[in-house]
């Protein structure tokens, strides 16, 4: 009698681990391989957004490559010390690359977005106080020179540099 019962209890674990595996294979592998081709189709995207312009490596880029565009003597706005307003003038000078895929795009256009080269600049040290400036210049720089990069929509700008003239 001991011996049918063990059978009993063995076949009923067998149904129990053949009905759990048909559970598993019928609802959670379908959903797994659902998963699996909706993260491949974000890697894709992923893929095609690393391979645009933006964000390729250009790496080391020789002097020749480099156009330079300066504007002088800009009037800019500092944060205010105590009650008394700010004003700074600064040179701007922006670096571009030539071998970049958007120069030829882009080089036409620097003249013409002066207005907003200098706005964004001044937005840029509308956080800094005249003493904070000097301290602060290589922070100051590289947001400008994101700040700029956001108004062509392109990294063909690689460098932006603020000289302050004179604050008060």
């Amino acid at each position: 009698m001991k011996r049918n019962m063990l059978a009993i209890v063995i076949l009923a674990a067998t149904l129990v681990n053949l009905t759990l595996s048909a559970v598993l294979i019928f609802t959670v592998i379908p959903k797994a391989k659902r998963t699996d081709a909706l993260i491949e189709k974000i890697v894709a995207a992923v893929e095609l957004e690393t391979e645009s312009g933006i964000g390729k490596d250009y790496g080391e880029i020789a002097p020749a490559d480099q156009d330079e565009y300066t504007f002088s003597d800009k009037v800019v706005n500092l944060k205010p010390t105590g009650n008394d307003p700010s004003i700074a003038q600064v040179s701007i000078t922006i670096t571009l690359n030539k071998k970049h895929d958007d120069y030829a795009t882009i080089q036409p256009l620097i003249a013409s977005k002066e207005n907003k080269i200098v706005s964004a600049v001044g937005g840029v040290l509308s956080d800094y106080t005249s003493a904070e400036v000097s301290v602060y210049s290589e922070d100051i720089n590289k947001n400008a020179l994101l700040k700029i990069q956001e108004i062509f929509k392109s990294d063909c700008i690689i460098e932006a540099t603020l000289n302050v003239l004179a604050a008060n």
